[in-house]
C-alpha cells in the first residue's frame, strides 16, 4: 500500500471516527445544558416566586448519571479513564504488553457482565413500568443508561484493542509526568 492511499486510508478512519463520537459528545452537552436549565429555573422558582419544583433534584440526578455514563463512552474511547498502571509503567516489553493484554480482556470481561445484568435490570423495570417517586421518570431510562454506557465502553476497548495492548491511549498524562522528571522545576528563587 502507498503512503498517498494509507494517508486516505487514515483521514478516512479519523473522519469516520469524529463523525460517530460527535453522537456521544453532542448528547452529553445536551445533558450538561439540561442540568445548568433545571438548576437555573429551579433557583429562580424558589427565591423569586418562592414554589421550588419539587421534581428537580430527582430529575437532575437521573440526568447527571445520564450524563456520567455517555461521558465514560469517550473517556474510555480516548484511553483517560482512571487506573492503576504503575506496575505496567514501570515494565519493560514485553512484560508491559501481557499486564496491558490481561487488564484489557479483564476490562471487557467486566463490561460484558455488566452489560448482562443491566440488560435484565432494565428489562425487569420495562416490564412493571416503573417511575421515579417525585419527577415520575420512568425508570428504564437511567437503567438503560447503564446499560448504554458500559455497551459502548466494552464496543470502545475492542474497537481499539490494539493500542490500549501497547499503551498507545491517555499517553497524555505518562509524556507530561516524564518531561516533570527530565526538566529541573524553576521554583523562581
Amino acid at each position: 500500500m502507498s503512503d498517498a492511499s494509507s494517508s486516505q486510508v487514515c483521514e478516512r478512519r479519523a473522519r469516520i471516527e469524529r463523525a460517530i463520537l460527535a453522537i456521544p459528545r453532542f448528547i452529553a452537552g445536551l445533558l450538561v445544558l439540561v442540568i445548568v436549565g433545571i438548576t437555573a429555573a429551579n433557583v429562580v422558582a424558589r427565591y423569586v416566586f418562592l414554589a421550588p419544583f419539587f421534581w428537580a433534584e430527582e430529575a437532575l440526578t437521573y440526568v447527571m448519571i445520564s450524563f456520567v455514563y455517555i461521558a465514560a463512552i469517550l473517556v474510555t474511547w480516548d484511553g483517560n479513564h482512571l487506573r492503576m498502571d504503575i506496575l505496567s509503567q514501570m515494565l519493560k516489553s514485553p512484560w508491559k504488553e501481557i499486564v496491558n493484554f490481561v487488564s484489557t480482556v479483564l476490562f471487557i470481561l467486566i463490561c460484558a457482565f455488566i452489560v448482562t445484568q443491566s440488560f435484565e435490570v432494565t428489562l425487569l423495570q420495562a416490564k412493571f413500568g416503573k417511575r421515579s417517586v417525585a419527577a415520575e421518570i420512568p425508570m428504564v431510562i437511567p437503567h438503560s443508561m447503564v446499560l448504554i454506557g458500559f455497551f459502548f465502553m466494552m464496543v470502545a476497548v475492542v474497537v481499539r484493542f490494539r493500542a490500549n495492548i501497547r499503551g498507545e491511549l491517555g499517553a497524555g498524562h505518562d509524556e507530561l509526568a516524564d518531561d516533570s522528571r527530565q526538566k529541573p522545576m524553576d521554583i523562581g528563587v
